[in-house]
């Protein structure tokens, strides 16, 4: 099914990082698009993936989460009510050391956390076991579907 959402990719902040990184972000991009038409979002939807590091990630996590701790993806929703859902931010540091722990590549643990993350901006959440619950089993069926075998167990929060 050919889908006509716009997903955009940039790097931030540029670094010598990125490139020892052989990122797809083609594929990065399907897995934001499969995630859109998973839900049935609109068609006309648009989403920005952004590729940064550690310390990024850790300055946005303190400023708006008032958490002062690295993370491996944020999700800011667009205030607008158009079709921007908003910006997915990866930390591409974290994404290879989880990648390393758990016996897979970089670019697998990627897809995830832009699935996951086009989870948030469509307002999915994991605040709660029930949530949570809900939230995996539907990354879980979109991984699945790009066929990547990449599981993390429901938390007893």
């Amino acid at each position: 099914m050919p889908y006509s959402y716009y997903i955009s990719t940039r790097v931030y902040p540029s670094s010598n990082f990125h490139t020892s990184i052989p990122v797809n972000h083609a594929k990065l991009r399907h897995a934001a698009k499969e995630t859109l038409a998973n839900r049935s979002a609109d068609p006309d939807s648009a989403i920005c993936i952004v590729l940064s590091l550690d310390y990024y990630l850790n300055e946005l996590n303190n400023k708006y989460s008032g958490i002062n701790a690295t993370t491996d993806v944020l999700s800011f929703p667009s205030t607008e009510n158009n079709k921007y859902l908003g910006d997915i931010i990866l930390s591409t540091e974290y994404a290879v050391r989880t990648a390393d722990q758990k016996g897979h590549s970089a670019n697998e643990e990627l897809q995830l956390l832009t699935v996951h993350g086009t989870l948030h901006l469509l307002g999915y959440n994991h605040s709660t076991p029930n949530e949570q619950k809900i939230m995996w089993e539907i990354q879980e069926e979109i991984l699945s579907k790009l066929k990547i075998a990449i599981s993390y167990p429901v938390e007893n929060t």
